[in-house]
């Protein structure tokens, strides 16, 4: 829910922090892998527009994780997560390799069939403090790795 929230679509608060209220990037995103043998992983990724610095990113990401760390989620934000996600959860029904892929995969990292079929329910019943709580527990800078991707422009094609 966390994931959806911060970095999930035109909507999410990575995107209108980097995208829509500050032209700063072209995309913006985050995404959870919560099915895991070792650790979990979240993730943000972010790609920036030419001429932007990656200091400038990192202070709006740090803004956005301050700021849901530190205030209530708006209600509206999260109801709309929350049928994103119960959602998908009715739709995987109807797509055979996709409800396979989810019982695949939680069955071998140790979840069981109820845990999936409760999945829906279990959704529904994560307040706004519990993200806002998991944000502040998780969401620890000390607790993060930074990479870059940057083209190599030093080399000529031939």
């Amino acid at each position: 829910m966390l994931a959806r929230l911060i970095g999930s679509g035109n909507n999410s608060y990575l995107y209108r922090a980097l995208v829509v209220d500050r032209p700063l990037a072209v995309s913006a995103g985050a995404d959870y892998s919560s099915t895991s043998l070792e650790s979990t992983q979240f993730w943000i990724s972010v790609f920036l527009k030419p001429g932007v610095e990656f200091v400038q990113i990192e202070q709006v990401i740090a803004g956005v994780i301050a700021d849901v760390a530190q205030n209530p989620i708006c209600a509206k934000d999260l109801e709309r997560v929350k049928t994103q996600l119960v959602a998908q959860a009715v739709y995987a029904q109807d797509n055979q390799s996709m409800l396979a892929r989810w019982y695949g995969v939680a069955l071998t990292t140790g979840l069981s069939v109820e845990d999936i079929q409760s999945w829906p329910d279990r959704i529904r019943a994560v307040t706004a403090e519990q993200v806002r709580a998991a944000a502040q527990k998780w969401l620890d800078k000390k607790r993060s790795v930074t990479g870059y991707l940057i083209k190599d422009t030093t080399t000529t094609k031939r």
